[in-house]
């Protein structure tokens, strides 16, 4: 079911998609993503949860919509949204920077979140040990364009870079993403910090990270593995930042077995 929600005066509410039933698992995309990177993960995970996709401001489907500058504005789009569409309480997924919005959306409203899973992602917004700096972004986005950098940036997240098989799709994903939201993305996570909030963290966690990933370093997943009190590790090997395209079967399977662990206590 396709749920298109209205903006609301300086509020923008997020487009969305249902897939499937059971309790709702919300996916949340990073930096230059979008709904549609999960659509090969929806067959599998659509066996066991409700997965609900949402296109961040300035995104995918949602690219003529401003992007807020910063991390706690995302996460009050993302609550509002899911509380139009009459979703309480759900498990929550973020991806890269979709990670820092999940981050935020368990600080705004934790008892709404079930189990959380951070993804590829870290708590230091800055991302210490990335392939390039924030600022060499900005610059090479100001240079280049957003269509140039967001295929540049793509193929990183890949083990083999533009020769991997999921390049293409990637880097049209990466494409539609507006210039006002790809400058506004990394001032936001240049800008923020989680670190102080992952001791409240109480949900189960999950911590799942590509061994080969050039974008969050071990320092960053480690701290969200030993910050947060309940967090587990996946550490898949060979892949790089995008590993639910690089390892789907092997994620989605990963991702259902912890979800589903305890689920008659829920």
């Amino acid at each position: 079911m396709n749920a298109h929600t209205p903006e609301m005066g300086a509020l923008q509410i997020l487009p969305s998609q249902k897939h499937g039933g059971g309790i709702p698992l919300v996916l949340v995309h990073g930096y230059l993503g979008g709904s549609s990177q999960w659509d090969a993960q929806l067959p599998l995970l659509c066996q066991h949860f409700e997965v609900v996709t949402l296109d961040l401001a300035g995104y995918g489907r949602a690219n003529h919509l401003t992007a807020p500058s910063n991390m706690a504005d995302h996460a009050r789009n993302v609550l509002a949204t899911l509380e139009q569409m009459g979703i309480e309480r759900f498990h929550l997924l973020g991806h890269s920077m979709g990670g820092m919005v999940v981050q935020e959306i368990v600080k705004q409203a934790p008892h709404r979140v079930l189990k959380l899973v951070l993804y590829a992602t870290g708590p230091i917004g800055c991302i210490p040990g990335r392939f390039e700096t924030m600022e060499r972004s900005r610059e090479r986005l100001r240079e280049d364009g957003v269509q140039r950098t967001a295929r540049r940036i793509s193929a990183t997240w890949l083990l083999d870079f533009e020769a991997s098989p999921a390049f293409d799709a990637l880097a049209s994903l990466a494409t539609l993403a507006s210039e006002q939201a790809a400058s506004a993305g990394l001032s936001a996570m240049e800008h923020w910090d989680g670190r102080e909030n992952l001791s409240r963290i109480e949900q189960s966690t999950l911590v799942i990270w590509g061994e080969n990933d050039r974008t969050y370093s071990w320092s960053q997943i480690e701290l969200l593995w030993r910050c947060i009190p309940h967090a587990s590790l996946a550490v898949l090997p060979r892949c790089a930042h995008a590993v639910h395209l690089e390892r789907n079967a092997l994620f989605c399977t990963i991702l259902a077995e912890f979800l589903a662990q305890g689920e008659d206590n829920q």
